[in-house]
């Protein structure tokens, strides 16, 4: 599975969590972080089954469940109808399409530190090996 935007496209195998709902699982995952930033925002549901779904996300769990409002559908034979209100059981999402606005989420500037404490970590002791 995979959040999809022009510039956002993360792998949903590590999923999970929200501003408040960040501090009651710390072992949530960046996709679900994303997931959680983009409430009130438009998103695009692609589903297994082929069927997109055009939306403002009202809410978002863990499992990838979530709701959209003033949702378009668009179905596999390109049939399109415009929906109030729409549950999406997470089990059945292919990826999800998230606004270039993510992209300077703080999750990445978390992610960005932690890898630089990594790259230290290992710089300091001594894992590297010299070219020759």
């Amino acid at each position: 599975l995979f959040f999809r935007s022009p510039s956002i496209i993360i792998s949903l195998s590590f999923l999970e969590d929200n501003n408040n709902k960040m501090s009651s699982n710390p072992n949530i995952g960046i996709p679900i972080k994303l997931l959680y930033e983009a409430e009130s925002m438009k998103v695009t549901v692609e589903m297994k089954n082929g069927e997109t779904y055009r939306g403002l996300l009202l809410s978002a769990e863990e499992t990838m469940n979530m709701c959209l409002s003033d949702v378009i559908r668009t179905a596999r034979n390109g049939q399109v109808s415009k929906l109030p209100n729409v549950y999406l059981r997470g089990g059945s999402v292919r990826l999800v399409a998230l606004p270039d606005l993510l992209l300077n989420a703080p999750v990445f500037k978390k992610v960005a530190a932690m890898k630089k404490k990594a790259d230290n970590a290992r710089a300091g002791s001594g894992t590297k090996r010299k070219r020759e």
